[in-house]
């Protein structure tokens, strides 16, 4: 005997296809995600040296150093030796490394101190460095960072006088003094003499006879810069430097009169550049 099916019959079995629709797509989605999956683990790194530089930027003075961070990982089973560049750096500055030598293994992260040492001749200002690293013919990233010099000048005096008289022919060194009223030490360079003026006797002037500048020659300071000079009064003598690379003060020996020149007092000028050293 049937029985009628009623609408809340065909529900049911409305109710009962869309499950089964719904689970073959679940179904479907599952097999297609593990297909993808299986893709990406499959996936082959790319043979390579990632470096990155830290901090940004350094601010140094003038004649000090200044150190980066340097993080060299390898990818992709790269191993063996680096070897370090930089370029960029403002003139009279060095760039050291430490270690100075850095073995790389597969998967591995190092880290190396990049020091870069400026000197005070550095001109100020800022200079974009670039660090990169090799591995045989495998190079890595450019690594960006700034660094600024900053200016640093020291107030400091000199003075000199020639010990003894000059005579046409005659040249005498000149043992320059130099005082230093800060409380540190300070990098004395570019140190420069010249004459500023020339005093004839009261007779000279008198009798009109010349004698300027031009009579005589200055040869200027030939030692090594920097000077490192502490607090207080020193000289190049008491320094120890040789009197051979000391300033000098000629008198040329000229075709014309120089009865003038006797007895002239020199007026001298010294300049130079002191920094924090």
């Amino acid at each position: 005997m049937r029985m009628p099916v009623g609408r809340a019959g065909i529900a049911v079995k409305a109710a009962l296809l869309t499950l089964l629709v719904v689970l073959a797509s679940v179904a479907s989605l599952g097999a297609s995600g593990g297909q993808s999956n299986g893709k990406a683990t499959g996936a082959k790194e790319t043979i390579g040296i990632l470096l990155a530089l830290s901090p940004s930027s350094r601010n140094v003075d003038q004649g000090q150093a200044a150190a980066f961070d340097v993080t060299i990982s390898s990818s992709g089973g790269l191993s063996g030796p680096v070897t370090f560049y930089v370029t960029g750096l403002p003139s009279g500055t060095t760039a050291a490394w430490s270690p100075s030598s850095v073995v790389l293994s597969s998967g591995s992260s190092t880290k190396a101190t990049l020091t870069l040492t400026t000197s005070p001749t550095t001109p100020a200002g800022k200079s974009d460095i670039t660090v990169t690293v090799t591995s045989g013919t495998t190079k890595s990233n450019a690594a960006q960072a700034q660094l600024q010099v900053k200016e640093v000048k020291r107030s400091f005096g000199v003075s000199g006088s020639l010990q003894g008289p000059l005579a046409p022919g005659v040249s005498l060194p000149l043992d320059l003094k130099i005082s230093n009223p800060e409380n540190k030490n300070i990098a004395v360079t570019m140190l420069s003499a010249s004459i500023s003026k020339v005093v004839r006797t009261p007779a000279a002037v008198a009798a009109g006879l010349p004698c300027s500048s031009a009579d005589y020659s200055v040869t200027q300071f030939t030692g090594t810069y920097p000077i490192d000079i502490k607090p207080g009064s020193t000289s190049l003598s008491a320094l120890g430097l040789p009197q051979a690379r000391w300033p000098r003060i000629a008198m040329l020996d000229t075709l014309q009169l120089q009865d003038g020149c006797k007895g002239a007092t020199l007026e001298l000028t010294f300049s130079g550049t002191g920094q924090a050293n």
